[in-house]
């Protein structure tokens, strides 16, 4: 530990939090800075007046494997507070019917002159894409055929029909659509042993996923769910009570306004509201690199960003949901403007209320266009709502600009800055998610702690 020394965090999301920790263990006096009334950031739940609870998305935490960080993330695994989930069941709604194995869009479901042709430019796709442009890349992987009838479809549902959607990086991809099902299962199984068929398709059978697991001694991941019907906020509270614990001081409602630096380090941090001047020997960023600079007095790369509204649609029955095994579930057809769905009782593993989450990606002007009758239809309609099933209670939750539409230009102006940020002081830590290094919360996490190890020991 560093004597007399302080670090401070900007951001009291699930990275803050479990920045402060490792940092506290190793500084003498840790700050956190968060701008909103609670720290938690998107990892927060919402209860109706029923006391069902919901989450801003399918947030399912596992571990990580790093055995230090894993007893910060779940201290009281063991509790009966969570239930461990060794296999996270998913499916997707695609062509009409449901596939319950397999997240990937199956391109069987296509028109079978569209299916066949697809099949031809697939086999012939040999070489691993070399491309940051989503568009080209399932080209180059699946083919042009595969590439309009599905993906393109799926990018329309996400980031909109005006959205540029040949200039969308891989970024865009990152809920895992990029794989597909098209080849009979004895084949896929096979091709997959090639590097270029393993990236762009999915397995159809779970005994071929388990033996791929074996060649490629992949251990097995543990995949955490509260049961105290409290919802993915409980992780929150579980980790602000341990943050408080050790001594790190959370100031909520409150934003940087100034940066100082001298000799590429920085010294000291001002707050907007109070005024107050923190000592800083060790800066963790958990927020957009352009505001640091902005606060450091630096002129920060700017470019056209566009943010997606997350409208999610909480819902409450009085009859439990039809499928009882899946987690989430996602809606790659194009007829629904639902991509995801959460289904809380199987996450839970037990529960008083048959509740499910259904989100949709839009523009801010076209919120007032959906309506929860119209998704209880879709979801009646697709046979995870029972037909008979009344609705008990529920809410509807309005996130405005949640999701960056991830453009080349975002992603050039956003690489730009945190490379600015990070080459201008040396002391600073940026999360990786505002690095564009990674965006899955385990990645994120797992970077967050080697950048502390990294760069705190060797202050």
């Amino acid at each position: 530990m560093m004597a007399n020394s302080q670090a401070v965090v900007v951001g009291g999301g699930i990275c803050g939090l479990v920045a402060a920790l490792l940092l506290k263990r190793r500084f003498t006096n840790v700050v956190l800075i968060e701008q909103a009334e609670t720290v938690g950031g998107l990892f927060c739940s919402v209860k109706d007046n029923s006391g069902a609870a919901y989450d801003m998305g399918s947030h399912i935490p596992n571990a990580t494997g790093i055995e230090e960080l894993d007893k910060i993330l779940f201290s009281d695994a063991d509790s009966g507070s969570w239930n461990k989930i060794s296999r996270l069941r998913s499916g997707n709604f695609f062509g009409g019917s449901w596939d319950l194995n397999s997240p990937f869009p199956d391109a069987t479901k296509l028109p079978k002159e569209t299916y066949l042709s697809g099949c031809g430019e697939l086999i012939n796709c040999t070489e691993l894409p070399d491309t940051d442009l989503i568009y080209d890349y399932c080209v180059d992987s699946l083919g042009v055929v595969f590439t309009e009838s599905i993906v393109l479809p799926i990018l329309e549902k996400l980031y909109g029909k005006d959205a540029p959607l040949k200039e969308l990086t891989m970024a865009a991809g990152l809920f895992g659509f990029t794989r597909i099902l098209a080849l009979p299962a004895d084949v896929t199984a096979n091709l997959k042993q090639l590097p270029a068929f393993d990236a762009k398709l999915g397995y159809q059978r779970e005994s071929d996923f388990q033996k791929r697991k074996v060649q490629d001694n992949l251990g097995e991941v543990t995949y955490y769910y509260p049961t105290k019907g409290e919802g993915i906020g409980y992780w929150v509270t579980q980790l602000q009570q341990q943050v408080e614990q050790a001594g790190v001081e959370i100031i909520t409602s409150e934003r940087v306004t100034q940066i100082v630096h001298h000799n590429n380090k920085v010294t000291n941090l001002m707050l907007a509201n109070t005024e107050r001047v923190l000592k800083c020997d060790f800066l963790f960023w958990s927020a957009p690199p352009f505001i640091a600079l902005r606060a450091m007095g630096l002129t920060p790369s700017r470019g056209q960003v566009t943010l997606r509204t997350a409208l999610i649609f909480h819902l409450n029955f009085d009859r439990p949901l039809l499928d009882r095994n899946s987690h989430y579930l996602w809606v790659w057809d194009p007829d629904s403007a639902i991509f995801r769905l959460t289904l809380y009782p199987n996450l839970i593993g037990r529960s008083t209320h048959h509740h499910i989450s259904a989100e949709i990606l839009c523009g801010p002007d076209e919120v007032s266009s959906f309506t929860e009758a119209e998704i209880i239809k879709q979801l009646k309609e697709m046979g995870i709502v029972d037909p008979e099933a009344k609705l008990v209670s529920g809410h509807t939750q309005v996130i405005n600009n949640t999701f960056p539409v991830p453009t080349t230009e975002f992603q050039a102006v956003n690489q730009l800055n945190y490379e600015t940020l990070t080459n201008c002081v040396d002391n600073v830590v940026v999360s990786g998610r505002f690095s564009g290094k990674c965006w899955r919360q385990a990645e994120v996490l797992i970077e967050a702690y080697e950048s502390i190890m990294r760069v705190a020991d060797a202050s």
